[in-house]
């Protein structure tokens, strides 16, 4: 029986099958669907905006734990990518290096999930997560902003949802950004080859935080031909296993196999 947000945090499984992540939840006599790996509120008889104000109620709740936060936003991340790839069953478990490990038709992945955060994107992620969390209306923004003293870090951007937080750009070139961001890939191919390659397959899912502002001037075919130089660079040998690249932008999933050596969108 659910009495309380507490309980729904209590549900949190860290392994299990995939094709068993989602449980019925009764609560004020609606029916919900939870992925009681994620902890989020998908489906079920209950309006769309009644789940939205459930899994933010749920998100605060596992905000109190800090290990429990960063793994739920792991396993948030890694189900965007399943999805993604409409892989629909295999057992999933929790470790350290790397992050998860799916088991599937006899063979093992190795999945790490990593955000890549440059100039000013951690500040508009987090107030972003503040925003949501606090219920805070449009009008309110700016005045926040400027409680939290962001006001040179971030700006209020108008989407077809509404407004955003967005980082200031205007301290970092575009070059400057990109560069960062494709060394941040490099150092985790390089912990791959040092660290975790041990798997059939291997796998780091990418999610860049301030996509709006990158998928614009994001080149694809550059980023498949320097991620292969790289690779050559390091003399890493991928010939008899599969190890891949994943970045998130947006919507959209690049799959960079740095076995083949080439690049496709999922």
């Amino acid at each position: 029986m659910i009495d309380s947000i507490n309980d729904i945090v209590d549900l949190h499984e860290s392994r299990g099958n995939i094709e068993d992540a989602y449980i019925k939840i009764h609560i004020d006599n609606k029916v919900m669907m939870l992925n009681k790996y994620t902890l989020r509120f998908r489906r079920g008889n209950a309006p769309k905006a009644e789940i939205k104000e459930w899994n933010i109620d749920v998100f605060r709740n596992i905000k109190r734990n800090r290990n429990l936060e960063k793994e739920v936003k792991e396993f948030i991340s890694l189900f965007e990518y399943l999805e993604k790839a409409k892989i629909k069953s295999g057992y999933i478990e929790k470790s350290e290096t790397p992050d998860f490990i799916l088991t599937r038709n006899g063979e093992k992945t190795g999945i790490e999930i990593t955000k890549i955060y440059i100039g000013n994107d951690w500040v508009a992620n987090k107030l972003n997560e503040e925003v949501k969390e606090y219920r805070l209306r449009k009008n309110e923004l700016d005045g926040y902003i400027e409680y939290k003293k962001y006001n040179n870090r971030v700006k209020t951007v108008k989407v077809r949802g509404g407004l955003i937080i967005a980082p200031n750009t205007s301290n970092i070139t575009m070059n400057e950004y990109i560069s960062e961001f494709k060394n941040k890939i490099f150092i985790k191919v390089r912990k791959l080859t040092d660290d975790y390659f041990k798997f059939e397959n291997n796998i780091i899912f990418v999610e860049v935080v301030s996509s709006e502002f990158f998928s614009q001037n994001f080149d694809k075919e550059k980023m498949c031909e320097e991620l292969n130089y790289y690779v050559n660079y390091i003399e890493a040998d991928f010939s008899n296993t599969v190890a891949k690249v994943i970045i998130k932008i947006g919507n959209e999933l690049i799959e960079y196999n740095l076995s083949e050596r080439t690049y496709k969108v999922i």
